[in-house]
């Protein structure tokens, strides 16, 4: 049991560092039809991404400012090496234009998944079987978690710890700050894609009744050597039930 252990501390070390999930391969032809198309290319020809030119504490993206490096698969098409982000506000994907600061937003139901930053992601659609808006999936087994972040913007004429929490609007009343707030959800698939909602890590170890001893000795052993988080644990606890 302990060889076990220590075999998934080793390998979900390595799936916390940053493994790159594997590039889809892309037809020849049509990988020289994007790279001459460039910004003319069907990819680039929606609805321009939501620009918020508002003074307000964070962000409206996903988790940074900056675009990353991925692929995208968008109307059936797939599209390498392109920069993107998410607006969590929208629930739009965000193509980069290679000139200039204009993005493309891409909507959930056109772009069933894509890669970012070396992660995972999927869009739902409306008609899904779970809230419209896209997915960060962690886990290549066939139980994984399904996380999505959602922002909007609130408004506030409270101090927190005697600090404000957003910038004052001067157009509105003085005394209003406003900032971006963020909401995370957590959705558990299981082996046979049903969807059940949790928010908590007893209520994910609790989706394995059989493994439940052996989780504990994952975490209790990676709690050795390193902070985990709530991604990072959800991570853990799926690496150790495919082992």
């Amino acid at each position: 049991m302990k060889k076990a252990v220590i075999i998934a501390i080793s390998s979900v070390f390595a799936l916390l560092a940053g493994i790159q999930p594997a590039r889809a391969q892309v037809p020849p032809e049509l990988e020289i039809y994007q790279q001459k198309a460039g910004d003319r290319s069907i990819l680039y020809r929606g609805k321009q991404g939501a620009r918020y030119n508002v003074l307000a504490n964070g962000h409206p993206y996903w988790s940074t400012t900056d675009f990353q490096s991925g692929d995208v698969l968008f109307e059936g098409n797939l599209y390498p090496n392109v920069s993107l982000n998410i607006d969590a506000l929208a629930q739009r994907v965000l193509v980069q234009l290679a000139n200039g600061p204009f993005t493309v937003a891409l909507t959930p139901d056109l772009t069933p998944s894509f890669t970012m930053g070396g992660s995972r992601f999927v869009g739902i659609g409306p008609d899904g079987s779970l809230p419209e808006g896209f997915y960060e999936v962690f886990g290549e087994g066939p139980e994984q978690v399904y996380k999505q972040v959602t922002k909007m913007m609130n408004s506030n004429t409270q101090n927190v710890n005697g600090d404000t929490i957003g910038y004052y609007d001067e157009n509105y009343r003085n005394d209003v700050t406003r900032h971006f707030a963020i909401h995370k959800s957590y959705y558990f698939r299981d082996a046979e894609g049903n969807f059940t909602r949790f928010k908590s890590r007893g209520a994910l170890i609790r989706k394995f009744p059989e493994r439940k001893k052996q989780i504990r000795q994952a975490v209790n052993a990676f709690r050795q050597h390193s902070d985990l988080d709530f991604d990072g644990f959800c991570k853990l606890v799926l690496n150790t039930v495919s082992q």
